[in-house]
């Protein structure tokens, strides 16, 4: 059972890599992350009476697709710039960031949620600490790009 289970993650893992090729591992991570978050929301609903309501999550999962949108619009921006760029004979003499900054991004602000939903579930067990530490990065990185 052990060996059919890293024999699927690691033809799971080579698709996407394949597939996405250096944005494998944003496109990984930024999934991570989003799971996460949805479990976490899931969790903390339960734990919290908060209740499940099917407008909260189709009102979620849209905002979820839109990560993805968003992360797929920063790749197309890698590509399609610098294709521009190259053709119009500019060169910027740098890698563009705008798929890793907007993972950055998503990974933070799923991270803060996280973090948030560990601790109401219960705030005896997760530092509370944590989701302001996010908090700072997220707004270092807006400060940055003013």
């Amino acid at each position: 059972m052990e060996n059919i289970l890293k024999w699927l993650i690691s033809v799971i893992m080579g698709g996407i890599a394949a597939f996405f090729g250096q944005y494998g591992l944003f496109v990984f991570m930024v999934t991570a992350a989003v799971v996460l978050d949805v479990v976490t929301g899931l969790v903390k609903a339960k734990a919290t009476d908060e209740g499940l309501s099917s407008e909260k999550a189709a009102k979620g999962f849209w905002k979820k697709i839109s990560l993805f949108v968003g992360l797929a619009f920063g790749i197309f921006l890698d590509y399609s710039v610098a294709a521009v760029l190259f053709t119009a004979g500019v060169n910027v003499g740098l890698e563009l960031p705008f798929a890793l900054v907007i993972s950055a991004y998503i990974i933070i602000n799923e991270a803060i949620s996280i973090s948030e939903n560990l601790y109401l579930t219960n705030p005896d067990s997760f530092p509370r600490w944590i989701a302001g530490m996010l908090k700072v990065a997220k707004d270092r990185i807006e400060e940055k790009n003013k």
